[in-house]
């Protein structure tokens, strides 16, 4: 149902545009007979999209054919003008080879009768041809969803795309060569790659060529690393930088230092008595407004921070449609047709790392709004970490969460990122190793490690102006850590909730929603051939979660990545002593606490000191630091500490190697469990546990209720139930 009407609506004479929203789709025939007043309210919400209902009624081509395009010359002029949308995504079924070979010339003869039809979704046809039946109304086209269609886009069909806001061609075959051309495309806000096998260069050209034009980018499934992200944060978010120490108190301010090639401007966050604890009595509280006589803009055209209660504008087809077509209740048109820089960006499953994500959010300046990666490498491949770590060893996971305060990413709202973000637990990738095994090394042997390197997980009042997180990757199975992470967050979840009811006053200042939306993307059941929830989910019954439920459903295809389970565990391979031997010279030689190196500052060579650790300090993770740094060379990603790792013994001004700290997360050896230690082991299933909780919350939360009556129960303790938007996704194996 649609929301309720403002008070204005509410007041006003025509109560029929009043309950236009409420009334049911199938109704529109009938109510267009009564009178021209009934048929101007309710014709454009039947004739706006072809075919109507799609997804409810799930019509077949014959139908689309036979019933709809077949009679258009029939119809009145004035009812054809009110089409504006053809969504043939969910049209299927079967159809003779006749119609098959004039597909696109029924469709382009179709499309003649309908003058305004600018919005066209043609997802997943394999026989339609955008190029073909398009040909001559390209010039109308706003938005344009071709994905996953096996056709291409033709040079001279791009050419006619001069006014097209939205595009995606997302598995579209071809190549992406027509976008490029000078000219082409001046309109482009939003748009959509994946899976197009973009790597670095190709990645290069299509950003230099958008440049800030784009406000929305998905380039995920591709094979972009640490460099495109460089280019697209130079040249695709707006050069203004919206941090500044307004908010010093509650979030901390930015101290700058010198620019040098290839390791970019360093920042480094300075802390006030409260923002390191992220306590501040103010922290829940809005931005206050920043009063202009001059300013008649809506906030996100001014060039300053969102206030923490504005709206996330969504970069979805459907929603840009209804934008564009002026449906959206909180954004006009022209937000989906302007453009001061990318704000939403989502670069999932590619060979992306977690430093070169640090190193976007540290020096983006705070303009992206909705950030997307769901699985990085924690450091990218070199030939150095393979001489430190075993030969197929990879960690997948997120640890710099300082760069999520709102002190870095000003205007961050919804984030979706490796699970480890929260729980601390990389994804182990080796060869040699069941998944079982992985996930015992992962959560026993890896986890002590990065809780000692980066003591910092992230927690809702870290930065509470972020209203949705998705945790990716998370494993079907723990032996408890995992699930005591969740529930931990979960729990937090809940405090800050309450943190924000009791503040929240009719009188008093606005406060931010918090986190509301909290998504968990898990793996497959190591346990289980098929998903274990398939066919068997009663969904009444499970984590009942505040206002909307607790859901399951199952991912796209290829969403995070799959882990083949290996055989039973074996010891590691290490590094050969004699390839070691003389950097352990290197390292007795060396007393010093600082290693002086030569870098390019400003344009010319510098000479700086990087902290390296004492040689005997007593601490086998600063030790392995020191280790990697001075035997193994690993010497790059020069930059200041972070709050984590000043927490975790680093000096307070020094400078790092952040890839060297980064890899001390893995131990020096490791002996995987055996066969009797696996089967001993009580590998709990995470889902079932979390319902568990839930439950269990949702019972006190529900018996208070009785007992306040008609009262509101205040959230949060003493039932610690979080009231928000709790969503699962299990993924199915592959066949």
């Amino acid at each position: 149902m649609a929301s309720l009407p403002s008070y204005q609506d509410a007041v006003s004479t025509d109560w029929l545009c009043l309950v236009a929203p409420y009334i049911l789709p199938h109704d529109y025939p009938s109510l267009c007979r009564v009178d021209s007043r009934f048929w101007e309210v309710f014709a454009p919400r039947l004739w706006a999209r072809m075919p109507g209902s799609t997804r409810a009624f799930g019509h077949d081509l014959e139908w689309l054919f036979g019933s709809v395009l077949k009679r258009l010359s029939w119809t009145r002029p004035e009812t054809r003008s009110l089409v504006r949308v053809l969504d043939v995504r969910y049209v299927r079924g079967t159809y003779s080879l006749g119609m098959a070979n004039t597909f696109n010339t029924k469709l382009k003869n179709a499309i003649q009768y309908l003058p305004n039809l600018s919005y066209v979704l043609v997802d997943g046809h394999d026989d339609l041809d955008p190029s073909e039946f398009l040909s001559q109304a390209g010039h109308r086209v706003l938005l344009l969803s071709m994905a996953d269609c096996s056709v291409s886009l033709t040079q001279r069909f791009a050419a006619s795309l001069r006014g097209v806001v939205y595009l995606d061609l997302s598995l579209a075959i071809g190549s992406l060569r027509p976008l490029l051309q000078r000219g082409e495309l001046p309109e482009l806000r939003v748009l959509k790659l994946q899976g197009k096998e973009v790597d670095d260069t190709t990645a290069e050209i299509l950003i230099t060529h958008f440049g800030t034009r784009l406000w929305s980018l998905d380039m995920s499934n591709n094979k972009l690393t640490d460099g495109s992200l460089e280019i697209i944060r130079t040249h695709c978010l707006s050069p203004v930088d919206l941090r500044s120490d307004a908010n010093f108190d509650v979030e901390g301010k930015l101290e700058f230092g010198s620019a040098s090639a290839g390791l970019g401007t360093w920042v480094r966050v300075v802390e006030s008595e409260w923002s390191g604890h992220f306590s501040h009595p103010n922290r829940h509280l809005v931005d206050a407004p920043l009063y202009d006589l001059h300013d008649t803009l809506s906030q996100e055209f001014v060039h300053k921070r969102l206030d923490g209660k504005f709206l996330v504008k969504s970069d979805a087809a459907e929603a840009v449609c209804r934008g564009l077509q002026g449906e959206d209740p909180y954004f006009p048109p022209a937000s989906f047709q302007a453009s001061q820089g990318l704000t939403h960006l989502n670069v999932s499953n590619n060979q992306i790392s977690s430093l070169g994500v640090s190193d976007l959010l540290t020096l983006g300046r705070g303009h992206l709004q909705e950030f997307s990666c769901n699985s990085m490498l924690l450091v990218p491949p070199s030939k150095a970490s393979m001489t430190v770590w075993p030969k197929t060893a990879r960690l997948y996971g997120f640890y710099a969460t300082h760069t999520l305060r709102p002190v870095l990413s000003s205007n961050l709202r919804a984030l979706k990122l490796h699970h480890s973000v929260v729980t601390q637990i990389p994804t182990l990738e080796i060869d040699g190793f069941s998944t079982t095994a992985r996930l015992y090394i992962a959560e026993n042997l890896i986890l002590p490690r990065a809780k000692e390197a980066f003591p910092e997980a992230f927690v809702p009042d870290m930065n509470p102006r972020i209203i949705s997180l998705t945790l990716t990757c998370i494993p079907r199975r723990s032996s408890g850590p995992l699930i005591r992470k969740l529930i931990s967050f979960l729990q937090l979840l809940a405090v800050q909730e309450r943190a924000i009811f009791d503040m929240s006053s009719r009188r008093g200042p606005d406060v931010l929603a918090g986190l509301r939306n909290f998504r968990l993307e898990f793996e497959p059941d190591p346990y289980q051939e098929d998903d274990p929830f398939e066919g068997d989910i009663d969904a009444e019954k499970l984590l009942n979660s505040g206002d909307t439920g607790f859901s399951f459903f199952d991912n796209r295809p290829g969403e995070s990545q799959q882990q083949t389970a290996r055989g039973l565990a074996g010891p590691i391979q290490k590094p050969s002593s004699e390839a070691s031997a003389p950097f352990q010279m290197e390292t007795d030689l060396h007393d010093h606490e600082y290693l002086e190196m030569e870098i390019w500052v400003d344009g010319k060579p510098t000479k700086t000191q990087v902290w390296i650790g004492l040689k005997d300090s007593g601490n086998s993770l600063l030790q392995n630091y020191r280790t990697i740094a001075l035997h193994h060379k690993v010497r790059d990603h020069i930059g200041p500490a972070s709050p984590a790792q000043i927490r975790a013994g680093v000096p307070l001004s020094a400078l790092v190697f952040h890839t060297a700290w980064c890899m001390t997360i893995m131990p020096p050896e490791i002996q995987g469990p055996s066969r009797a230690e696996l089967q001993g082991m009580a590998m709990k299933d995470v889902l079932t546990e979390l319902k568990q909780n839930r439950l269990e919350g949702r019972a006190k939360y529900l018996s208070l209720q009785m007992e306040f009556g008609g009262r509101v129960v205040p959230p949060g303790p003493p039932h610690g139930f979080w009231c928000g938007k709790l969503e699962v996704s299990t993924r199915r194996t592959a066949p």
